[in-house]
């Protein structure tokens, strides 16, 4: 079961998505495994990083810490596991902006979805968490318009493959449902 989770920073989706996550991988009887994605740039990240690991600490999640390349990882996802990757923003990120480089969107867009299919085929759950970012209106420099459409991309395919679709907005929880798949 593939679930989609967006919503803007700070607007829950996290709590939502560790609770989504705990509430099925009980209900099957499955391993928990938090895929984190961030790096950690500055004091102010940090905090943020360590203010997740706290709140997830009594929740018996296994914790990996891949920022990028999430094919290296894919053998020490369990089969039939509950999966939680925080987040997808992130990824793109790492993924697009690597070593100082700009790493073609097609060519992010392409391994991002090879991986995610990847955990996807293994895991019973799999649940993807990740930022809106595309409603600010203000026009950046080219690399990160470039980033905000490859997100945007990920999104319309991810969610064309999800059971379930949610968006979090200051803590309300929408699901949407789909009567046509995108293709």
């Amino acid at each position: 079961m593939l679930i989609f989770i967006s919503g803007i920073s700070k607007s829950g989706k996290s709590s939502f998505a560790e609770k989504k996550l705990s509430e099925l991988a009980n209900k099957y009887n499955l391993q928990k495994i938090y895929l984190a994605t961030s790096k950690v740039y500055d004091s102010e990240f940090l905090q943020r990083i360590e203010i997740h690991k706290l709140n997830r600490k009594n929740k018996n999640f296994i914790t990996i810490e891949k920022s990028e390349n999430l094919n290296e990882i894919i053998n020490l996802i369990p089969e039939n596991s509950a999966v939680l990757l925080e987040s997808l923003s992130t990824l793109v990120a790492n993924e697009m902006f690597y070593e100082n480089k700009i790493i073609k969107p097609e060519i992010v867009f392409k391994k991002i979805c090879h991986d995610i299919a990847n955990i996807n085929s293994k895991t019973k759950i799999f649940i993807i968490v990740s930022d809106d970012i595309f409603s600010d209106g203000i026009f950046y420099s080219n690399s990160t318009e470039q980033y905000i459409k490859l997100l945007g991309d990920l999104h319309v395919q991810i969610a064309s493959e999800s059971d379930e679709i949610y968006e979090v907005i200051s803590g309300i929880i929408f699901n949407y449902e789909r009567t046509v798949k995108f293709k």
